[in-house]
């Protein structure tokens, strides 16, 4: 092994496993100092996507259900399904553990799971009345509890999400608070709108942006945002009767509110006979609009060059009850059934649909978040910041 050239000794290593790759820093120097390489660690994470999307087998979805923690249970808020045979739990995948206090070991803990990107997972928990953030790697069994922000969420737990800005190549928290959003209508016309606070995981420290969220918002969707190009799209309420209405995107590296993007005129025509969820199709921008008048889901994606909605799928053959979570990386439409634990994979261009059901801890399901696992060694550990481990 100490005769095989760098790029040989790479090519071995970008096939095995992040777990695998972690513990074999500990050999030599020169082992550390090629597998911590930023290139290295680049090439290995597009290999881990680029087999998800030639196997459907490697392809694992990670659903996460808002829950409270018993820590005296093997219940865990996550499952995990294989896109090639969704009906089988992958057993023993992971266990997410969070730290106990050993003088209140009786309190469980709420968690919410906010967003995954390239393998890191953002999360949060709320436990003897104290909010915290983590990022977490399961593929490496680290995580990050961030330090808390200037913005106090003393009643209500605030806005986050979670994306990757390819210019600085960093991952970043946004942060806003949203106890405005919970006051009578005309109490808001006497409070500042909301100001945005973004962590960045190279920096390790939160950094206030210079606007405040525009003041027709009236509120976020809590499972509607998805990062494409570096930017946090999310799907808003402009009136109160409740409709969405438009798309506000956040730029993470110029930590900016850009232009923003009219929901498809048909959509906007439909009104309140239609739901719309955001996803990404093909790395871009997708709205998924399911018409309950009309029984059927249509599928629109951004054209960036033209600014325009191009419709892509028509899914008349399923009712307005299913709840559309987006495509695997295999193109497959992923949604529920009747608000219930039936989940299902449909394949447009086969025709073919997979059933499957979920283990739940509460019922009806409430607030899921969907996403792909990605073997990573992604992690930016900032400067004084420990790293703690999650088993």
């Amino acid at each position: 092994m100490e005769k095989l050239p760098g790029d040989v000794l790479s090519n071995i290593f970008i096939r095995l496993l992040a777990k695998q790759l972690a513990q074999m820093r500990l050999v030599c120097k020169t082992w550390n100092a090629l597998l911590s390489e930023s290139s290295f660690i680049k090439s290995h994470l597009h290999h881990s996507i680029h087999n998800n999307k030639k196997n459907k087998d490697d392809e694992i979805l990670l659903f996460f259900e808002k829950a409270i923690i018993d820590y005296f249970s093997s219940t865990c808020p996550l499952t995990a399904r294989s896109c090639g045979s969704p009906r089988l739990e992958v057993s023993n995948f992971m266990k997410l553990e969070l730290p106990i206090d050993p003088q209140h070991e009786k309190k469980k803990p709420m968690i919410n799971v906010f967003g995954s990107v390239n393998g890191l997972i953002c999360f949060s928990y709320l436990k003897n009345h104290g909010y915290f953030i983590r990022i977490w790697n399961p593929s490496l069994s680290a995580s990050l509890t961030l330090p808390r922000s200037s913005l106090s969420d003393q009643t209500h737990h605030p806005y986050v999400w979670f994306g990757f800005d390819p210019k600085t190549d960093d991952y970043k928290v946004v942060k806003v608070s949203s106890s405005f959003f919970f006051l009578k209508p005309a109490d808001r016309e006497t409070q500042p709108h909301p100001q945005v606070e973004v962590y960045s995981m190279r920096k390790g420290s939160w950094e206030s942006a210079s606007q405040r969220i525009p003041s027709h918002i009236k509120m976020f969707f809590y499972r509607d945002d998805v990062c494409v190009d570096g930017r946090i799209h999310w799907l808003c309420v402009t009136d109160l009767e409740g409709n969405p209405r438009t798309i506000v995107t956040f730029d993470l590296g110029a930590m900016t509110l850009g232009d923003e993007i009219p929901l498809p005129d048909s959509v906007i025509d439909c009104g309140r006979w239609c739901m719309s969820d955001l996803g990404v199709l093909g790395g871009k921008l997708c709205v998924m609009s399911r018409c309950v008048k009309h029984y059927e889901c249509n599928v629109w994606v951004r054209d960036d060059h033209t600014d325009s909605w191009v419709k892509h799928h028509l899914f008349s053959q399923f009712n307005a009850r299913i709840t559309p979570y987006g495509f695997t990386s295999h193109n497959e439409f992923l949604f529920q059934l009747d608000h219930s634990p039936r989940f299902a994979l449909y394949d447009p261009v086969a025709a073919k649909t997979k059933t499957f059901k979920i283990k739940t801890m509460t019922r009806p399901l409430d607030r899921l978040k969907i996403f792909n696992y990605v073997d990573s060694l992604a992690w930016i550990p900032p400067a004084a910041t420990q790293l703690s481990s999650v088993s």
